[in-house]
């Protein structure tokens, strides 16, 4: 029986948009939980997976913010970093998003969210970095808590 690399390791965690706003912008409820996040996978090694949507999105939102070139730099690290997977839209990880989209009308889940949740299963993902109910809703745990609103 052979193993390969990925069953040596515990499973990874996949890494959403909020967790990459709140890392870059200091102002952001969540920072400190963010970089929180940020140095305990340094210290322990932890797989880290996203996706082209949450890189997206990324970039969407700093867009015209004084943030955008640390959100360039960002997404460049990110896809040349060892221990990072970013899964690329593929037609298929795109038509299971869209089927999963469809067959919850009754949720308010984005497509992007749709697409990272295909992700998660395709890497064995159980725990993801948002706070975003919607992968609570679909079954996953969420490592970052919502700021509490005023």
């Amino acid at each position: 029986m052979t193993t390969s690399i990925h069953s040596l390791r515990k499973s990874p965690v996949f890494v959403d948009t909020a967790y990459f706003v709140a890392l870059l912008n200091r102002r952001d409820a969540l920072h400190a939980r963010a970089r929180t996040l940020a140095s305990q996978w340094a210290a322990r090694g932890v797989f880290l997976v996203t996706t082209d949507g949450v890189l997206i999105e990324l970039g969407n939102f700093f867009a015209r913010s004084s943030l955008r070139s640390l959100a360039a730099t960002t997404i460049h690290k990110i896809r040349n970093t060892p221990g990072w997977t970013v899964d690329r839209i593929s037609v298929d990880l795109l038509d299971r998003a869209e089927a999963r989209y469809r067959a919850h009308p009754d949720k308010g889940w984005s497509l992007t969210d749709c697409l990272n949740m295909e992700a998660m299963l395709d890497h064995g993902a159980t725990d993801v970095a948002t706070p975003d109910h919607h992968f609570t809703q679909a079954g996953f745990h969420t490592l970052m808590s919502a700021p509490d609103v005023a």
